[in-house]
């Protein structure tokens, strides 16, 4: 056990920098642990009638979408590289976010002969796309703004924002509100401040928090379950809190604090060395996407209604069988298709060709 420990958290004797083609083993190894996550949490969230599956649905939510945004702006560090914005990538992922809301759009047509198309309004899983986006494009003004300040600010706007019955999923300006600490977060942690923090000895402490963490969950469901909408960002307290509404900033203010300390405890468990699925964290788009049309496409047939009145064992297959889905996702013939729609060498060729001239 000690020496699987060693492996995992210590490899050669090093930390962090099991680096192969300068990949992080720990990113990809937690990128793909969280997107686990994120196709768990989705598949589940349409079980959450059944007792048990809310609150595992609660306890990821309260962390795999903050860990995510983290992690982005972690990576995010040489989008400005040399005082040039990276349009280019920018431009690839909103791509992607236009073919996820077509894609979207078809699929309710299909099964239910609507046809919307609201490129500006997003309450459902292509938020993250666009708020991915807008924060890059912030990235030149974060980097001339101390860490302090501008993550202070992040955090007094995204705990302000649940004021405003105006903020709502318009550009997914909540969401892109609520979240931006995160990203901030990601983006000014230096790698040396992460490694530091990863090779401290707390990773039994950080299991001992995860497990009491569930365990609150579960005997406190019936207040928790007052303020589920906290951990969605999407709407304002008036809506979302309803008679707890004044209360707001306090339960997302704690909810930030929740969200850091069980990213933090997750990040500490995860291993550092190349294990068979670090491969797979550089594929973790085309399975965000994917996953939701797969999961709206069952939710049409009534696959999810199905399980809710079957046996109890079926809930626990379609957890299990997420996790595969996941695996089943992050083929390479899929990541390649996404390459190709999301059009990198057009856009790098555009805007390269323009700054020549």
């Amino acid at each position: 056990m000690v020496n699987l420990m060693k492996k995992w958290y210590y490899p050669d004797g090093k930390s962090d920098n099991t680096i192969e083609n300068n990949r992080s083993y720990f990113l990809d190894n937690l990128k793909f642990i969280l997107i686990t996550l994120v196709v768990v949490g989705h598949f589940s969230f349409k079980l959450c009638d059944i007792k048990i599956i809310d609150k595992l649905v609660y306890f990821i939510y309260i962390f795999h979408m903050p860990c995510f945004i983290f992690t982005n702006g972690l990576l995010a560090k040489n989008m400005n590289a040399g005082g040039r914005l990276r349009i280019d990538k920018i431009l690839s992922i909103f791509t992607m976010y236009l073919i996820f809301k077509m894609g979207n759009a078809i699929i309710k047509f299909i099964f239910s002969g609507y046809f919307a198309l609201e490129l500006l309004h997003d309450s459902s899983a292509p938020w993250y796309l666009i708020s991915l986006c807008i924060w890059y494009l912030f990235i030149p003004v974060m980097e001339r703004i101390k860490p302090r300040y501008f993550i202070s600010g992040t955090v007094l706007i995204g705990l302000a924002a649940g004021y405003f019955n105006s903020i709502k999923f318009e550009f997914s300006l909540s969401r892109v509100l609520v979240f931006f600490p995160f990203f901030a977060i990601g983006f000014y942690l230096s790698k040396e401040k992460l490694e530091e923090f990863l090779n401290k000895p707390l990773r039994v402490l950080a299991l001992a928090f995860l497990i009491a963490e569930f365990i609150c969950i579960v005997v406190f469901w019936k207040e928790l379950s007052a303020v589920y909408s906290i951990l969605f960002g999407g709407t304002p307290y008036s809506e979302g809190l309803r008679n707890l509404a004044p209360y707001g900033i306090l339960f997302r203010s704690l909810w930030y604090v929740a969200a850091l300390l069980t990213s933090a405890a997750t990040m500490l468990l995860v291993p550092r060395c190349k294990l068979f699925f670090s491969e797979l964290g550089s594929r973790t788009l085309p399975i965000y996407m994917t996953h939701v049309w797969i999961r709206n496409i069952l939710n049409y047939v009534g696959f999810f209604v199905m399980i809710k009145e079957g046996p109890a064992y079926l809930d626990i297959l379609v957890i299990l069988g997420s996790v595969g889905l996941t695996f089943l996702l992050a083929n390479k013939w899929l990541k390649k298709l996404f390459d190709l729609l999301m059009m990198p060498k057009l856009y790098r060729r555009i805007f390269y060709e323009r700054n020549q001239l």
